[in-house]
């Protein structure tokens, strides 16, 4: 208890001086401005007329939900395409395009190239509900990670 009433004690002024200084650092700022606004009239004037004014106001989104499988295949391999070592792992990079279809699928990483087209043929067959922004469907990159265990 006493080391944290030390601690106060002795980390009041250092907060301290801190506010001051930040307090300084604004009133600064704003003797800046009117500097410029006394010196240079019109181009205050223009720097201080926010860029965005014209502009329609944007909507916020309500929401993004990330597309989810409804619908895989399976994926039809034999030990010797394996990693002897340890798991197989493939890493695919697809398109899930508005209507839930994966469309251009692209192996990422690979430890064992004779189970990518495999799995490229079972995730072309692979349905999702797509993703969705404002509750409209849209196209989404995903990463779909595969391991295979003997």
């Amino acid at each position: 208890m006493r080391r944290i009433i030390a601690a106060a004690l002795i980390l009041s002024p250092v907060l301290l001086h801190a506010q001051v200084s930040k307090q300084a650092a604004g009133l600064n700022l704003e003797a800046r401005i009117d500097a410029l606004e006394m010196a240079m009239p019109a181009v205050a004037g223009a720097a201080a007329t926010p860029a965005i004014a014209d502009t329609a106001m944007l909507r916020v989104s309500t929401g993004v939900l990330a597309p989810k499988v409804i619908h895989s295949a399976e994926i039809n391999y034999s030990t010797y395409e394996l990693n002897p070592n340890f798991n197989t792992r493939v890493v695919v990079k697809v398109l899930i395009d508005e209507n839930g279809v994966p469309v251009a699928p692209k192996v990422v990483s690979s430890v064992t190239p004779l189970l990518n087209q495999r799995v490229i043929e079972a995730v072309q067959r692979f349905r999702f509900q797509p993703a969705q922004l404002d509750q409209q469907a849209i196209p989404q990159y995903v990463n779909i990670a595969f391991e295979f265990t003997r």
